[in-house]
């Protein structure tokens, strides 16, 4: 069929080119004029109102709604009726997230308002273009509208018409179709017969465009010419913005509607693979997943062996010679399978594309049909285990979000086949333990629910303290010997393992012995269903790991135990009952901690017990002086500095161990069967004892338990001579700052003196005349003086500081005029360091301040910028902020701070720099921060090397709370 343009021409209309359809043929695109003009017929735009024409056609003939004739003008009433028809747009469009009532909706909204039919057609997941939308002012030809569209089999890359819409994403309008040559070309053509007759005498093609992707075409017809113009253009390009917006988000939802049903079926796969605990039963919930979710007409799932060889685990719609092909090729080429087994999922579109890779045996791979196939491997954690073929009767593609879903089940199943392996070697090793068993110290057990018996082998009997024969006694007799803190969980479990599909299944627990003795069993079992599918058999083994577990908890308490007392530093007393409620959870029925006294006698204190009520009895009974009792184990234990260790407590002994009568009703009640007292030593003293005890149905303490008892006593010693190290230390600390206080106090008086005599003698001189060398050595002597009483003062505010005693003497304080007073008087410091100084202040900056303390702080601040300035400029500014925050900035330009300086710059006797170059003992600056912060403020710090330092003080005008005193300082 031939393609001219259905533009109009500016040749004569004799000689213009017959026209092709408007939804399939060439649309040529007007030239852009300006933003949105464009060139018509004879060179002038056509512009018409788009205004509703009358319905009263008859049905079936074209419609052409009367459309006033001249140029378009623009009115404010037309403009205000585009503003409403947009915004009643949006309503109808946000309406719903449902495609198809999205696309529908829009059609109804165009017509009859803007066109007389409209039709909304959009690109899917396959590239295929599908009409969605349709509406005719005739609703009785809305099918023709589809019918048509049908027909056409539109595309969405090309060259023509709606094609070329979606291919380049801009719109096309053709004001008018001529005619005569529409009617020649559409003669004997149905189609563009059907067209002419729905009404196509003017055209708009508009892409829906969202997210730089172009979703579908809006195609707006007229059967009066001249119809459409540019300003219709323009509404339409907003109405078909907005409504791809609607669209796009109607897509979004179904994507999100989508990935929420391939999650729910992946729990679902989840849920039945774990369930799954062999090859065919895995195979079999794939293929069945698979088959219902994916759509595919035949599924495969095949097992990968050691030799590279393909075994069919579940095969449904394949035949036996297309499996045994697709695995073992009869002319060893590759087969598609290859890329798989590489981890690499292969999607065929069609059977074009598969052939196109693979041409091997394409006659045979034509006869299994034309569409779409996929290989997807099965890979699990350390290799493929197998393959997942796939047939669609016809070509596909596959989306992102399905190929996804695909390789996820793929891998899932992958896992599970190596559960199910994982099963099989468990099955392997528990019949090569049976046969251990014969030589073992193990034992078997089996129980036949059908019959209401468990059968336990000889050496489990024996594990169990009973006679070390066969025997068969009835089901639960094995729960009635469990420990009572582990019979719930393991009844539960019991009954769990009678209801579910049979499997295997390992538990420990602990079991009393008829002799009184706590033993830990390690059971191994399996579950057996009969025909009916429920479990009708369990049978296992097991082997005594008492010495593991004990060892564990040992291990388990002094990890704790250590964790616990690192943590109270300061004050282990404080630790010490959470230290024996951890023995008592891991090791112990009791435990007892006791420190010694001043006078030379034990003090309690702390006592746990697993029955929580017998704390307090046992805190309270400590043996005290003249109480009987030698065989006490904790006043043994602290008498001697020795191990106690009484493995075995009978009547007789209990009586040797109370202390009174009281303390022997309370050891009946308790009903100990072992002791052990460990002493606390550190430095060659006894510091106290820790003494533990069971009581059944607990087992008896061993040697193992001495160690470990040993050990912890060791940890609690040394964490108790820390202790008392550290307090130590705070004590030397507080007696070294109460010094400085005092010799501060002392030397102050002297060195007062020594400054009114200097200051007498240069009056004297200068009276007397006095020659220069001699005023030299009294200002240096001066000088000395001062910088003596300046360190003297250090010390002093560094004592008060560390004692918590600096006082503020707040009052009203012009911080301006103090700025500026301490600047006067250190004139002479920054000549002597050649710093210019400049000053930058306001006229006044007030607040409730202390003067003294605040100008000590001035003082440091400058100093030390002309200290460290190097011979560069000084700046000193001051303001308030917005928070009415007074702040003072001093800024040098000198040799500047190191970075990792700058975190203990304000520390005691801290230094930036080297002793060697600048004096100082590094007080200054931890003096200025105590007295800041003691007035509410702060003090920062920004510098780095060789580029100066800015030192910024921020003060409150007004106290917030009562003055804070610095705690003394913790370090020594």
């Amino acid at each position: 069929m031939p393609e001219p343009s259905l533009e109009p021409s500016t040749e004569p209309a004799g000689e213009q080119p017959p026209p092709s359809a408007v939804m399939t043929n060439d649309v040529a695109p007007v030239p852009p004029r300006g933003d949105m003009g464009a060139p018509v017929s004879g060179g002038e735009a056509v512009a018409a109102p788009v205004t509703p024409a009358s319905s009263t056609a008859p049905a079936g003939e074209a419609v052409s709604p009367v459309v006033p004739s001249g140029p378009r003008e623009t009115s404010p009433s037309l403009e205000e009726g585009r503003f409403a028809f947009l915004a009643r747009a949006g309503e109808v469009l946000v309406s719903s997230l449902d495609e198809p009532t999205v696309l529908r909706q829009l059609a109804e909204l165009v017509v009859p308002e803007l066109a007389d039919w409209c039709a909304v057609d959009v690109v899917t997941p396959s590239h295929k273009v599908v009409r969605r939308g349709a509406a005719h002012r005739d609703p009785s030809l809305v099918p023709s509208v589809y019918a048509i569209a049908e027909r056409w089999a539109l595309q969405e890359n090309g060259s023509q018409g709606v094609a070329h819409v979606l291919s380049t994403g801009q719109p096309r309008l053709i004001p008018e179709v001529p005619e005569q040559a529409f009617q020649e070309l559409a003669r004997g053509n149905p189609d563009l017969e059907e067209t002419w007759r729905l009404g196509c005498r003017s055209v708009m093609l508009v892409p829906l465009v969202a997210r730089g992707r172009v979703l579908g075409c809006l195609s707006l017809m007229s059967g009066t010419a001249g119809r459409f113009g540019e300003c219709d253009l323009e509404l339409v390009r907003e109405l078909a913005r907005r409504a791809a917006l609607s669209l796009d988000n109607a897509l979004l939802y179904g994507e999100a509607r989508q990935a929420q049903a391939r999650t729910a079926r992946l729990q679902a796969v989840t849920a039945s693979l774990s369930r799954a605990a062999t090859e065919d039963a895995v195979a079999q919930v794939l293929a069945r997943e698979v088959w219902e979710a994916s759509g595919a007409t035949r599924v495969a799932v095949l097992a990968l062996e050691e030799d590279g060889q393909m075994r069919p685990l579940r095969v449904l719609g394949y035949s036996e010679e297309a499996l045994a092909r697709f695995a073992r090729p009869p002319d060893g080429s590759p087969p598609a399978a290859w890329p798989a087994l590489r981890r690499e999922a292969g999607w065929f579109h069609s059977l074009e594309e598969f052939l196109a890779r693979y041409p091997e045996d394409a006659e045979f791979v034509r006869s299994q049909g034309p569409g779409a196939r996929a290989v997807v491997p099965l890979w699990g954690e350390t290799r493929v285990r197998g393959l997942l073929l796939l047939s669609w009767p016809e070509p596909r593609v596959f989306p992102a979000a399905e190929r996804a879903f695909l390789e996820a089940l793929a891998h899932q199943c992958a896992q599970a086949l190596e559960r199910a392996a994982l099963y099989e070697a468990l099955r392997e090793r528990t019949e090569r333990l049976r046969q251990a068993l014969v030589t073992g110290d193990m034992g078997t057990w089996r129980v036949d629910l059908v019959r209401g018996r468990e059968l336990h082998d000889a050496a489990l009997n024996h594990m169990l303290g009973l006679p070390a024969v066969d025997s068969s006694v009835p089901v639960g007799d094995m729960l009635e010997r469990l420990h009572p803190e582990d019979r719930p969980h393991v009844e539960a479990e019991f009954l769990r393992y009678q209801r579910e599909a049979p499997g295997f299944f390992e538990l420990e627990f602990r079991v009393l012995r008829r002799d009184g003795g706590v033993r830990w069993l390690h059971s191994v079992g399996q579950s057996f269903a009969g025909p009916d599918g429920k479990v009708t058999e369990l049978t296992g083994a097991m082997a005594d790991v008492t010495r593991r577990k004990e060892a564990e908890e040992r291990l388990q308490l002094l990890l704790d135990a250590s964790r616990v007392l690192a943590l109270r530093l300061d004050d282990v007393e404080e630790a010490l009952p959470e230290v024996a409620r951890l023995v008592v959870d891991h090791v112990a029925t009791g435990c007892l901690v006791d420190l010694a006294a001043p006078d030379g006698t034990l003090r309690r204190v702390t006592a746990a017990h697993r029955v929580t009520g017998h704390d307090a009895r046992l805190k309270e009974a400590l043996p005290r002086r003249g109480d009987r009792g030698p065989a006490h184990p904790a006043l043994q234990c602290f008498r001697s500095g020795e191990v106690c260790f009484l493995s075995r407590l009978d009547f007789k002994r209990c009586d040797a161990v109370s202390t009174n009568d009281a303390h022997r009703t309370l050891v009946d009640s308790l009903a100990p069967t072992s002791v052990l007292s460990v002493p606390l030593r550190a430095r060659g003293r006894t510091l106290g004892v820790i003494t533990l005890f069971t009581a059944e149905p607990q087992r008896t303490l061993v040697a193992a338990d001495v160690t470990m008892a040993e050990e912890l006593a060791l940890r609690v010693s040394v964490a108790l001579e820390n202790a008392r190290l550290f307090h130590d230390a705070q004590s030397a600390v507080r007696l070294r700052d109460e010094f400085l206080s005092v010799a501060s106090h002392e030397l102050k008086t002297p060195l007062t003196s020594l400054i009114l005599q200097h200051n007498l003698i240069g009056r004297a001189l200068e009276t007397a005349g006095a020659p220069g060398p001699v005023t030299g050595k009294l200002h240096t002597a001066q000088r000395q003086v001062l910088r003596l009483t300046a360190l003297v003062d250090n010390l002093l505010d560094v004592s008060r500081l560390s004692l918590g005693k600096l006082s503020l003497e707040r009052a009203e304080v012009d911080l301006v005029q103090l700025t500026r007073d301490a600047v006067e008087r250190l004139e002479d410091v920054f000549i002597q360091a050649r710093c210019p100084l400049k000053v930058e202040l306001p006229r006044t900056l007030t607040g409730q301040w202390d003067a003294l303390r605040l100008d000590q702080v001035l003082v440091n601040l400058l100093t030390n910028a002309a200290k460290y300035g190097a011979g560069q400029p000084v700046s000193v500014r001051a303001g308030v902020d917005a928070l009415d925050e007074v702040w003072l900035e001093v800024r040098d330009e000198g040799i500047g701070i190191e970075a990792d300086a700058l975190p203990r710059l304000f520390g005691r006797f801290e230094r930036a720099v080297s002793e060697r170059h600048y004096g100082g003992m590094g007080l200054g600056l931890y003096i200025s921060r105590q007295i800041v912060e003691a007035l509410g403020g702060r003090i920062d710090v920004d510098s780095q090397p060789g580029q100066g330092a800015t030192f910024t003080l921020r003060l409150p005008r007004r106290p917030s709370m009562p003055d804070a005193r610095p705690p003394p300082p913790q370090d020594a």
